[in-house]
Order: C-alpha cells, then structure tokens, then sequence
C-alpha cells in the first residue's frame, strides 16, 4: 500500500450498516471511496454516477462493488427488511483505480464465507493515519498494535476484493460459449458469402463439437450450416429481387461455386426456381406493403401510380384485413405474390426459435404472468392477449403467461410505470425502442412496484412495430437475453471463493 510500504493498492476505511425496512427506500449517499457491498437480504439497487443510470437485484449474501461518487436508493425486495453493510476503501494507483471501476454495469456476487469476514473486518479497527516507521528500533508496542491491527484489516479487505472480483470473472465466463456462438453467428449474417469450416469452429469453441452445436441450435433454432444456408437463401432473395443478370451471379455472390447445386437448395427450401422466382420479383407492384414484411421475400417496396396493381401485385389493404395474427398475415401474403414456399420457409425457422425460445420461458418464469409493454416518449404502450401482432407472438407462440389484467385487451396506453405496477402484475418485459435507455424503465418499474416480493422485470432492444422482421429480430433479441440469464444465475448459485 502506498500509505506504507509505498505501493499501489488498497486501504481500508472503515464499514457502515445500513438497516432498510420492508417496503422502504433508503437512500445511500455518495462518497469519494470505493464500497463493497454486502446484503442480508433481497435488495434492489439504483444508482447513478461513474456508470450512469442503473438498477441492480442483490440476493441474500451478495456483494457488489460500488464506484467512488455513486449515489444508491435501496429498496427492499421482499416483505422483509434487512441489512446493508458497507465495506469503504481507498484505492491508490491510477492505473488500479481504473482498472477496478472499468468493471462496467454492477454484477452481484454470491461470496462464501463473506458474513464470516466481514464479522472479522468490523473488528479490526481501520488505521488511516499509520505509517511505516523510519527504523524496527522507533518501533514500540503501540506501534506492533496498531501495525498488526492495520495488516489484519488489510488481509481481510484483499480477502473479500479477491473472492467478489473472481466471482465478477466467473460469472463472465460463464457464458464464453454464448459469446463465442454468438460471435460466429454475427459473422455469418454479416459475411454469409464466405468459406466457412463448421467442424473447425465447433473445435474452437473449447467444449465438444456437440455442446457448441447445442447451443448455436438454442440461440438460432438451427444447426450453424441449416443456419448459414437459411442466411444464404435470404441474401440470395434480395439480389434475384435486383439488379443481378444471373443466377450464377447470384450463386457466387452468395458463397455458391456450384450454380446447379445453388439452385437444387433455393427450390428444395423455397418451392420455386431461382430464375423463376427472378422474373416473378420485377413483375409485382408491392406498394404500400411494410418493408418489413416484403423483406422475408427479398422484396422492397417500389411506389407505384396510385390504385393501380401490376403483374399481380399486392397491396397492404390485402394482407392486413380484419384481425391477422402476424403469422396469417405472412402466408397471406405469401399466397397474394404466389410465393408460398419462401412463406413457409421462413415460418417454419421462426418455428424453431419459438420451440426454443419457449422452452426458456418456462424454465425461467413457469407460468407466472407477465404484461408487455413498450417505452414511448409520452408513457407505455401495453400490449395485451388480443392483440394479433406482439400479443399473439410473444403470450402465445413465445410462450409467456399474460396477466389477467391485460388477456382481454388487444393493446392500451398508460401515463406511466405506476399505472402499470396498478394492474396487480409483478413480471413486466419492456420493449426499448432506439434511444431509451434500459436503466430509466428499470428504475421506475421498482420505484413505484411498493417493495412487494417477486417483483421482476426483462428489457430488450426493439425495433418497433409487429411486421415480419421485426417479430423475427424480436425473438433473437429474447432468446439472447434469456441465455445469458440462465447462465449468469447458474453461476450465481455455485457461488465462488478463493483462498489467499
């Protein structure tokens, strides 16, 4: 330490306690020190300052790391109130200062032994003030009193900082999996074009070729060449839709060296020729049709005179009448452009991301109920049973449990997350449009849900609207999310320790 053998490092500056009654908000002030925090109980924290804004569950016997200059509300997660303990330090050295608050968003820790510990710390009077004495003969017995007081605070600080960073590590690694078949599945969508050795990544995933084809299936609903030729078919769609003179063009464009091969695969999956499929695109009329529906079949739309139809064109007013759910309204416009094949392709791989997709719901919240809601600018748009986009793919074919508030209702705005919290409900998804910040929707679902116990909320990215793309980039978003939550709370469970 540098206030002693002149070494970067930590010194420890004492522990507060902090009592939070059930169903209370207590407010933790900012300090410029760093803080281990440790709960007796289920607690909810929101903060703000180095990391900006944001809002973090820690269970019974969880530590957490607080950055100097954040300010906390806790809240109490259960009917319950219990203990906070606040362990203070200061850290010298710029470069470890760094180092530790570059740690990113709060990630709780299970720590065992961490009672024990911080039992012993409260004991062992902080020593701000010692310093190493010139020469061992200045030294007298206040002196080996107050040095062995200090080291034994000391020990016990790099003991506690040691197991809740290892446990930081752990819980990051405890998806490397998920990030590396994340990280293959990324370059595929954005280089489908290239040579790609399946058998050589899976050995390079650092677990078995079958776990990693495991988990690739529960994140995509395909194997990684099922998924690369799906990926394949669909860059292909586009270009034939264009400006391409050939489908051997076309083939090579797409990671095909074997144009007869290309087009066995492209009519086997979508049930029409390449060349047929071509020559149909530049025919139809699609004006007014979404773009995110059209781009399932390659297609964008191309304005055309007002109230007229070309080649068998297809307008919106076809294809949105009456109440479709997102799936009728992909194969009726499948049938309206005479192209059933590529709607039952893509239905059948969004099919199986909902199989998997479904089976993480249910491992997550069983059947508890849950409201979907969007964050606008002027309040929440909550979705309900009824409704035939987001309400039919998320309540019914993703599997989550609607609220008995919200099963009749097709959709309904409220002012704010306090209206919501108002429908009795203690599970709420929050769709994020572009711009809105995760941590704000968080923060004011738990600020206004009154402390009442199993009260949870997810949150993930959202492009808006219910077409065809959107429902498909909103499932990937939900299976990524839960994934990583499965992981992260496995790791939580086990717990981790280390020994100095």
């Amino acid at each position: 330490m540098r206030d002693g053998t002149g070494h970067a490092g930590l010194q420890y500056r004492g522990e507060e306690r902090v009592r939070v009654g059930a169903r209370r908000v207590v407010e933790v002030p900012a300090s410029r020190h760093g803080r281990l925090v440790w709960s007796g109980g289920g607690l909810d924290l929101m903060g703000e300052g180095l990391r900006g804004r944001w809002v973090c569950r820690l269970g019974l016997a969880e530590m957490l790391l607080i950055c100097p200059g954040e300010r906390v509300r806790v809240r109490s997660a259960g009917d319950h109130g219990c203990e906070l303990r606040l362990v203070e330090f200061a850290v010298h050295g710029a470069g470890l200062r760094q180092w530790m608050y570059g740690t990113g968003a709060p990630v709780a820790v299970r720590v065992p032994g961490a009672a024990r510990m911080l039992d012993a710390l409260s004991g062992a009077e902080p020593a701000p003030g010692w310093a190493q004495p010139a020469s061992a003969a200045a030294l007298g017995e206040a002196d080996l009193a107050e040095a062995a007081a200090h080291f034994r605070a000391q020990a016990l600080l790099y003991e506690l900082m040691a197991a809740y960073l290892s446990g930081v590590r752990a819980q990051r690694a405890a998806s490397p999996l998920l990030a590396y078949a994340e990280q293959v599945r990324s370059q595929m969508a954005a280089r489908c074009e290239q040579e790609y050795n399946v058998e050589e990544i899976a050995r390079g995933s650092g677990v078995s070729p079958h776990r990693f084809y495991q988990v690739f299936r529960e994140m995509t609903g395909l194997t990684p060449h099922k998924y690369l030729t799906a990926l394949r078919l669909r860059r292909a769609l586009r270009l034939l839709a264009g400006e391409y003179r050939s489908v051997a063009d076309v083939a090579h464009a797409v990671g095909y060296q074997d144009e007869l091969y290309f087009s066995r695969v492209f009519k086997r999956e979508l049930g029409v020729a390449p060349s047929a499929f071509a020559q149909l695109a530049r025919t139809l009329d699609v004006a007014g049709v979404s773009d995110g529906d059209l781009a399932i079949f390659g297609l964008a739309a191309r304005p055309g005179p007002a109230g007229t139809r070309q080649g068998g064109g297809v307008k919106q007013a076809d294809v949105s009448e009456g109440d479709l759910t997102w799936r009728q309204r992909v194969e009726r416009l499948g049938r309206r452009l005479g192209l059933e094949g590529v709607a039952a392709h893509w239905l059948g791989l969004m099919e199986r991301r909902l199989c998997h997709l479904r089976g993480l719901v249910r491992s997550r919240l069983g059947e508890a109920p849950l409201i979907v809601a969007a964050v606008e600018e002027e309040g929440l748009l909550v979705f309900g049973g009824r409704h035939p986009g987001l309400g039919d793919l998320l309540y019914g074919s993703a599997g989550f449990t609607p609220s008995a508030a919200v099963r009749g209702l097709r959709e309904t705005r409220l002012a704010s997350p306090g209206d919501l919290a108002a429908l009795g409900c203690r599970w709420a998804l929050f769709l994020l449009r572009e711009g809105r910040r995760a941590g704000d929707a968080e923060e004011a679902w738990l600020a206004t849900t009154g402390g009442e116990p199993g009260v949870q909320f997810l949150t993930v990215p959202w492009t808006g609207g219910d077409d065809a793309d959107a429902c498909e980039r909103l499932v990937e978003q939900l299976t990524l999310r839960l994934l990583a939550q499965e992981a992260a709370d496995h790791t939580r469970q086990q717990g981790c320790s280390i020994r100095i």
